[in-house]
């Protein structure tokens, strides 16, 4: 083995002269990830490629839209022109052939020998003509020509009257007979009758004007400066209102762990006390002057403790306000 001697205190690479010399330009094998292709998919079209983008050309495949084709006009027209020569081709073959008979309806087998109504009709023979009775009860068929000048009215003559139970309608033997015709100035009765007679008036209008006599007379009725009953009742409401919003209030005296005594019950335990001192003042009054004995002596101590007892819860009841402790 060669032995190298160098002046340097650091020694060569005992392998410097045996490396092959493509071992100086080989340089590591990338690592490529399998998810490379995904990640370098989502980032062509996002910020860093636009970023990273060279003289007007991104990194990535160019998202810009390519500019179509110039449309040739002339081809687009001579197809429009096929097509309408050919509609019109379709159009003079369905003239030419001869019309397709249209289907029959449907028609139930019950009633195939049933005729038709409308064809009895049109094969009646029409009415005949009526020579006589075609102007009878006609207006101005049989009275000539009406004269211009006015008349005055005649005058009309009392006739028996005729049997009622005959018919309106004349014989037809006196159809052929010439109508008497009154001859009556209508203008000038008409005119009359414009003059003397009363208007009508339309039932809105004449109930428009009952409504407003109906409120005069209320206004006459009316009694000025009398509060009216709905303000009135609306004033005890309001009162009442007020006095149950006090009562519901919660008194800041109330002891906590305490209610208010109701004021009936008050008055009540209070009148029971009253006559308990009364009951225990005869009691007392009725024992002997001496109380010599220990019998007597107890009695009147037992009384005098029951008394002032009484005393007591009579000054309690007394006050407005008695606060009683919630049993728990």
């Amino acid at each position: 083995m060669t032995s190298y001697m160098t002046r340097n205190p650091i020694g060569r690479d005992p392998m410097y002269d045996d490396r092959r010399p493509e071992s100086y330009v080989s340089r590591p094998v990338p690592r490529v990830k399998p998810e490379a292709s995904h990640i370098a998919t989502a980032q062509q079209g996002g910020s860093i490629g636009f970023m990273l983008g060279i003289t007007g050309k991104a990194v990535g495949p160019s998202k810009w839209k390519k500019n179509d084709p110039p449309k040739d006009h002339f081809s687009e027209n001579v197809k429009r022109m096929r097509q309408i020569q050919r509609k019109s081709r379709k159009k003079e073959q369905e003239a030419a052939q001869p019309p397709t008979p249209v289907k029959a309806l449907w028609k139930s087998e019950k009633f195939k020998d049933v005729q038709s109504k409308v064809v009895e009709e049109l094969e009646k023979e029409p009415p005949a003509p009526r020579p006589h009775s075609a102007n009878f009860l006609r207006s101005h068929s049989r009275c000539g020509a009406i004269s211009k000048e006015p008349r005055a009215p005649s005058p009309v003559r009392c006739q028996a009257p005729e049997h009622r139970g005959k018919s309106p309608i004349p014989r037809p033997s006196s159809a052929a007979d010439t109508l008497k015709r009154n001859n009556f100035d209508f203008i000038r009765i008409n005119g009359h009758n414009a003059k003397y007679s009363q208007m009508k008036r339309a039932p809105s209008l004449t109930a428009l004007d009952d409504l407003k006599k109906k409120k005069e007379e209320e206004l006459q009725q009316y009694e000025r400066g009398k509060v009216p009953k709905y303000l009135q009742d609306r004033k005890q409401q309001w009162k009442k209102e007020i006095e149950d919003r006090i009562k519901n209030r919660p008194d800041p005296d109330l002891p906590p762990g305490h209610k208010l005594m109701p004021k009936e019950e008050r008055l009540v335990t209070l009148g029971q006390l009253k006559e308990t001192q009364a009951e225990l003042l005869r009691q007392l009054n009725s024992l002997p002057i001496r109380s010599d004995t220990l019998r007597v002596r107890t009695k009147k101590e037992e009384l005098e403790t029951k008394m002032a007892e009484v005393e007591e819860a009579i000054k309690i009841f007394s006050r407005p306000k008695v606060f009683v402790k919630i049993d728990s």
